[in-house]
């Protein structure tokens, strides 16, 4: 009896090794298919008298991309909610820089509202804008919607990020040569998005973690597409993902998915500061200005899914977004059906 307990038992255990080899094998193998190499942007680009905007600056990526553009000599303006934090981070920002133009500006991506004010208000102090960085964003939170009726995570990675940018695209036209950069995640390939059901929160999100995420991000990468198609020439429009980066995104994940999600990325991941750099390569290679309407990863570009390719489903996705926040501004033709 006992000797069949032993060999129960070294079974269990050998299971369980055998098991933990096989996941670390297939981190291995995620790691070698999204991000062979972390690779670093190198152009020397300066910015004096440039402005650049960076939504969710005051911390992981966006933190070091404000950093990065202020050191080349940049305006920046790090947009966020968390008027404690972003202070602590200018102020980072400008002991290690040496610029103290940098500031921090409130803006709260859950409320329409807020998105409108910070425009205006951008709007009425800055005369220019040459970079805009959409980098703010949630990588889960609760099932909810908010006071505009739209589903909370949608709001602020998509429908949020999609009316400041078009609140602000007549400074950035202005200000030509221009660039906006968004940041998406290889995630997308987890998304699939109905246009006429984009501020809902759909049923299936209760069984397919990461979904609800990658379908806010699938949305960035088709709005980018179709941007790109409709601004003037000059402005450039291009979409990235970062890497796997140890960030604090998935902190309101419930304990069990979020230690395992910490514990891959632990495993896997590439710091704050190596994230950032295909975020600065857009913002400042001179080999990428007429580039526009591209998806890039590790400084380079590369294909998306083929589900973010699909230039239909951009375009309906479009009209459905300008729908949807339509009531809270009025725009230009440049928000229309039709392009440029």
């Amino acid at each position: 009896m006992l000797s069949a307990l032993i060999i129960f038992l070294n079974f269990i255990i050998n299971l369980f090794s055998y098991t933990l080899l096989l996941i670390l094998i297939c981190f291995v193998a995620l790691k070698i298919w999204i991000d062979p190499f972390t690779k670093r942007c190198k152009c020397k680009t300066k910015l004096n008298e440039k402005v650049a905007l960076i939504t969710g600056g005051n911390s992981g990526i966006g933190f070091e991309t404000a950093k990065a553009l202020a050191e080349r000599g940049a305006r920046v303006i790090i947009a966020s909610r968390n008027e404690k934090k972003s202070a602590q981070a200018v102020d980072i920002i400008k002991q290690e820089t040496g610029n103290d133009k940098v500031e921090y500006r409130h803006l709260n991506l859950l409320k329409l509202d807020s998105v409108q004010e910070f425009a205006e208000k951008f709007n009425e102090d800055f005369d220019r804008l040459d970079i805009l960085v959409n980098n703010a964003a949630c990588g889960e939170i609760k099932k909810g919607y908010t006071e505009n009726g739209i589903d909370l995570l949608m709001q602020i990675n998509y429908i949020g990020p999609f009316l400041l940018t078009h609140l602000l695209l007549d400074k950035l036209i202005k200000s030509k040569p221009s660039r906006i950069v968004m940041v998406s995640s290889f995630l997308h390939y987890l998304g699939r998005v109905d246009p006429e059901k984009i501020a809902s929160w759909e049923p299936i999100y209760t069984y397919l973690p990461g979904a609800r995420y990658g379908k806010t991000k699938l949305c960035i990468i088709l709005w980018a597409k179709e941007l790109a198609k409709r601004v003037p020439q000059g402005v450039t429009v291009n979409v990235l993902h970062p890497g796997l980066v140890m960030t604090n995104i998935f902190d309101k994940l419930n304990y069990v998915t979020k230690y395992i999600i910490h514990f891959a990325i632990y495993l896997l991941f590439i710091s704050a500061e190596e994230g950032a750099q295909t975020i600065i390569h857009l913002c400042v290679s001179p080999n990428l200005e007429s580039s526009t309407g591209d998806y890039y990863q590790n400084c380079k570009r590369v294909k998306a899914s083929k589900t973010a390719e699909d230039a239909d489903l951009a375009r309906r996705l479009w009209e459905k977004s300008v729908a949807i926040i339509d009531k809270y501004s009025k725009f230009g033709t440049l928000l229309g059906t039709q392009g440029k």
